[in-house]
């Protein structure tokens, strides 16, 4: 018994704590271990949330293809103003804008006791033509895929303002709609390039047909920060054509759905790359480029 304790005190006199420098070598193996990981972790989120956003680029061309098959092969268009073929390629942005095409009346925040509609198209007269069925809303599913998951901000738009933005420059957060009231600008994370038809073979190349949006104007190529105000905002070159830190993938790039179903990533300036409109033979050398059809630009239209 003596023997048992005796060796039981033994033990007990032999055990021993770590000691300062052995806790700090730990933390300090756990903090690189965190540093190592969080990095990976982050770019393994992003490219989760890329993947999905190409899907949802996928999403709307296939709605539009199955759209196209009923209209002669024409994507989506809004009728113009007084049904004026001149105002065609004019009016896209108007009536709505792209949520203007899956619903005819946006609510957005209003509709969890909010005051302000964001400049959501509310109406029961439909389109300019009279018509009061969206074009796209007996396609579509859902609205789920018209926000990204990376997009992480947006804002109100006051078409009638110098600056369009709103001077309180508050940013929303973008939600999934669940509902056609609740689509509306702030929620939807891509633009429209009004214009194509499902069969074009005149382009030597498939052009971007939808796409992430930038938190810029939605004339033209203003929509990649083309307004000196809206660059200015963004904290990059004016008229570089490419996206912003805050964008729905920062400078990277922004996912598109092309002409013939398709769907990629794309890096650099969109502008550049497809829109630019110029006498110089040298713009007319880019397979890509949409002008090598006659200036094309000049009838296209993007929408978000």
């Amino acid at each position: 018994m003596q023997a048992e304790q005796h060796r039981r005190r033994w033990i007990r006199g032999n055990k021993r704590g770590f000691t300062l420098i052995e806790l700090l070598v730990v933390i300090a193996i756990i903090a690189l271990l965190i540093g190592i990981l969080l990095p990976a972790l982050g770019k393994a989120r992003e490219a989760s949330r890329r993947t999905a956003c190409l899907s949802n680029t996928r999403s709307f061309a296939i709605i539009q293809t199955v759209y196209a098959n009923d209209y002669k092969e024409w994507y989506a268009i809004k009728p113009p103003p007084g049904n004026n073929p001149a105002q065609l390629f004019n009016s896209q942005q108007g009536q709505g804008g792209l949520a203007g095409f899956f619903s005819l009346r946006q609510g957005g925040d209003a509709l969890s006791g909010g005051t302000d509609s964001g400049f959501g198209w509310t109406t029961t007269g439909g389109y300019s033509n009279g018509s009061t069925v969206p074009l796209l809303g007996g396609y579509a599913d859902g609205f789920e895929f018209l926000t990204c998951p990376a997009d992480k901000q947006d804002y109100y738009w006051n078409p009638s303002a110098t600056l369009r933005r709103l001077a309180t420059g508050t940013p929303k957060t973008p939600k999934r709609s669940n509902n056609p009231e609740e689509l509306i600008s702030y929620n939807i994370s891509y633009l429209y390039i009004v214009g194509f038809k499902l069969s074009e073979p005149t382009l030597i190349a498939p052009a971007p047909l939808f796409g992430d949006e930038a938190a810029s104007s939605d004339v033209g190529t203003d929509s990649w920060y083309g307004n000196p105000a809206d660059a200015n905002f963004a904290g990059i070159p004016v008229n570089s054509g490419e996206y912003s830190k805050t964008d729905n993938h920062g400078r990277a790039g922004g996912n598109f759905a092309f002409t013939d179903g398709h769907a990629d990533f794309l890096k650099g300036s969109a502008p550049s790359t497809f829109f630019t409109v110029g006498t110089n033979p040298g713009l007319r050398q880019n397979p890509q480029n949409v002008n090598l059809i006659s200036l094309r630009s000049d009838k296209l239209q993007t929408c978000d």
